[in-house]
């Protein structure tokens, strides 16, 4: 979570001039009360002065380390399920074309390659497919808005993902309203770019592309199971 420097130059104000205060009055006293009891009495102020913000910034730091630990966990947690959502979507991606072979994340690279005119030729979505994407769009919706709450995403990655919602969105309106393949072949193109991406940009899901793999498809079974029938 990046530090807003102008938020922190504000907040640090009134420590600063507690502190410069404490300092001052110290300093005063020290030269110009001459009364031991009036000296001790502004003394102990200034002190406070100064000892009162030394304590809050000391809270203010180990608040913001606990934050920042806790935000990265989030951040990590969140990126799993992403990742796990999206390979769900690569899943569904693969049996709309036909394709067969293992996925793997050399495999999942290669479709980026994939041409419009293989995709006509191939494409065969179902009423059911296109269910399991809607459900999936609206899981990628809930995670981006629990994000900005939390800052647990940067900004270019929720650029990215609200792009590939974009995309996922224009892909169901098509096969909903006009059903034209080409336009569909564009869309699923796009789509499959914005994932690849995603994933390029995660080394955890480069390493562990086939842990992840495998709880995409836990998620699916138990999704499946968990739909009436």
């Amino acid at each position: 979570m990046a530090i807003n420097l102008r938020n922190f130059f504000l907040k640090m104000i009134p420590y600063i001039l507690s502190i410069i205060g404490g300092a001052v009055l110290f300093k005063l006293t020290k030269n110009n009360v001459h009364d031991p009891d009036l000296a001790g009495l502004v003394t102990n102020i200034a002190a406070s002065l100064l000892a009162i913000p030394l304590v809050f910034i000391l809270y203010d730091y180990s608040n913001y380390l606990v934050s920042r630990r806790l935000n990265k966990t989030m951040a990590n947690h969140m990126t799993d399920k992403l990742n796990v959502i999206l390979l769900n979507m690569i899943i569904i991606i693969r049996q709309i074309l036909g394709i067969r072979q293992n996925l793997t994340f050399v495999s999942l690279n290669k479709m980026g390659d994939i041409s419009v005119s293989r995709i006509i030729k191939k494409f065969k979505i179902t009423p059911a497919q296109i269910k399991d994407l809607r459900i999936y769009y609206n899981e990628l919706d809930s995670l981006i808005y629990n994000s900005t709450q939390t800052d647990a995403l940067t900004d270019a990655q929720i650029q990215l993902l609200t792009g590939l919602m974009r995309e996922l969105s224009l892909l169901i309106n098509e096969y909903k309203f006009r059903r034209n393949r080409r336009i569909a072949a564009k869309y699923l193109i796009n789509l499959i770019g914005k994932i690849i991406e995603w994933l390029d940009s995660d080394a955890f899901a480069a390493m562990h592309f086939q842990q992840l793999l495998g709880a995409a498809e836990i998620d699916s079974a138990n999704q499946k199971k968990a739909q009436p029938q």
